[in-house]
């Protein structure tokens, strides 16, 4: 599993986009793996690589990464995008809480 991280998630944008534009940020190239059909997705649920049986699911450094908070957190910090001091982390998790809340926003409004 050394190499290029790969990526395993639909044919589109969704959770998986941020880990896209991370891994671009860095400079860092990596294969994609579409789920295209139900089966695609029963076969990592069933050999025990989703943890959660959801994707998306990032292989990198001999792990099978899930939940997209935590493979941002992993490769920011791999590739020093996760800010120089506490500070600049406190912003930058202020901001991606922010980008993964948007939504919430209009239930108070």
């Amino acid at each position: 599993m050394s190499g290029k991280p790969k990526l395993h998630y639909f044919n589109g944008r969704g959770r998986m986009e941020t880990i896209r534009w991370l891994l671009a940020a860095a400079g860092v190239e990596f294969e994609e793996s579409y789920l295209e059909k139900k089966e695609d997705l029963t076969t990592l649920q069933k050999d025990g690589s989703l943890l959660f049986q959801q994707v998306p699911m990032v292989e990198i450094d001999g792990m099978k990464l899930v939940q997209t908070r935590a493979i941002a957190n992993y490769i920011a910090t791999k590739y020093n995008l996760y800010g120089k001091d506490v500070k600049e982390r406190a912003l930058i998790d202020m901001y991606v809480e922010g980008m993964f809340n948007r939504n919430s926003v209009s239930l108070y409004l």
